[in-house]
């Protein structure tokens, strides 16, 4: 075959669907904007004629997104945005924490068996919106430092992180217990 004759080769995926390398950059640069752009992206980066602060996050971290992929990645961004600290703090920390699972984030901010099961089975419109709300709500609670690259994903591609977050958050309910039961124990012991 000649050269001009030969199939493009494929390109991966843009940086947006890597998103184990795209969501603590985009979180770190969320901890850094002014409160003004922070806020835009908070209330929603779509909106209108969108943030500007989001269109120039995604130039630099999703240089290939496609107009059908920008719902997601703006849930994506608005959900890092509204987890992140507020204020003029130049020592801001991220909203990630990857040592943090993001069931057990929800666990331990008291979200309801039957609300993670709906935001599980939710459809990818609504999973987008859910994500967002139940962002708010961790917002106001203590627990708003977690791995957002499993809150990434989910909101993106739901399946099999939808059954990670499940299992994570059980996993902190059977811990809670045992702790528990072992308590009990050590009491009647006394």
């Amino acid at each position: 075959m000649r050269p001009d004759t030969m199939p493009a080769p494929q390109r991966p995926p843009g940086p947006v669907w890597n998103l184990r390398k795209a969501v603590p950059k985009l979180a770190f640069q969320i901890a850094r904007l002014d409160p003004g752009s922070a806020a835009a992206l908070r209330r929603g980066p779509l909106d209108g004629a969108g943030a500007a602060a989001f269109w120039k996050l995604t130039a630099e971290l999703a240089p290939d997104l496609t107009p059908r992929q920008e719902p997601a990645w703006a849930s994506v961004v608005q959900a890092v945005a509204i987890l992140t600290p507020r204020g003029r703090d130049e020592s801001r920390k991220s909203a990630h924490n990857p040592a943090v699972p993001f069931g057990r984030t929800l666990y331990a901010a008291g979200l309801s068996e039957l609300r993670l099961a709906r935001l599980l089975t939710a459809p990818p419109r609504m999973r987008r919106r859910l994500s967002v709300r139940l962002c708010r709500w961790l917002s106001a609670s203590e627990q708003n430092r977690c791995d957002l690259v499993t809150l990434a994903h989910f909101i993106v591609f739901g399946g099999e992180t939808g059954r990670r977050i499940a299992r994570d958050y059980y996993r902190a309910e059977a811990a809670v217990r045992r702790r528990e039961s072992e308590d009990r124990e050590t009491d009647t012991d006394g």
